[in-house]
């Protein structure tokens, strides 16, 4: 999920980025700010993997000390209101720019936010409770008997199951089983 924040003062260059944006398909999100307070409260609020800033805005001290401060997390790529050299970056665009320009350096872009997002989620360790819900499940438990077995509702246990499944990326009882004996959840004594 690539969620984008399009910081411009210009409303025509937010409205033309958010139409080329679109055309990806894999964009989830688009906001649009125009100010350092829209800034910040977008930031704190979408939490986004993507912003695409323009540099009068991004040049502000209290602005650029909030980019900062989200380090790496969020891909940033500067708007020039200037033409750029041909072999310029694909992090920097021009207002100048023509729509294929822009949609092959954004789609680069986005492309990489997607594969470092899915490598993010890949690398996520299971919680406490997902192990004992995988433990439950690896043994054969229905969804009903792992929540009696643990004191939660069956919803829970559902999450819990979708949850497991994104971050693992493995969608069968029998790969979970698998799963759970190679990462020593159960024992192969355990299997009936």
């Amino acid at each position: 999920m690539v969620r984008i924040i399009i910081a411009d003062p210009s409303y025509l260059v937010r409205k033309g980025l958010s139409t080329i944006l679109n055309e990806l398909k894999c964009v989830t999100q688009i906001s649009e700010v125009s100010t350092p307070d829209e800034i910040s409260d977008a930031i704190i609020s979408e939490m986004p993997n993507m912003m695409i800033i323009n540099t009068s805005l991004s040049s502000i001290p209290e602005v650029d000390s909030l980019i900062k401060k989200q380090g790496t997390e969020l891909n940033i790529i500067s708007i020039f209101n200037s033409p750029l050299p041909n072999n310029s970056s694909e992090k920097l665009i021009s207002i100048l720019d023509g729509k294929s320009v822009l949609l092959n350096k954004l789609r680069n872009q986005v492309k990489n936010v997607q594969q470092s997002t899915q490598q993010q989620e890949n690398s996520e360790e299971l919680s406490d409770r997902e192990k004992e819900v995988l433990q439950k499940v690896a043994l054969g438990k229905t969804n009903k008997e792992v929540a009696n077995e643990l004191f939660i509702s069956t919803h829970t246990v559902i999450s819990h199951r979708k949850n497991i499944t994104r971050k693992l990326g493995i969608k069968t009882v029998s790969g979970l089983t698998v799963y759970a004996i190679l990462n020593q959840i159960i024992g192969m004594d355990d299997i009936s």
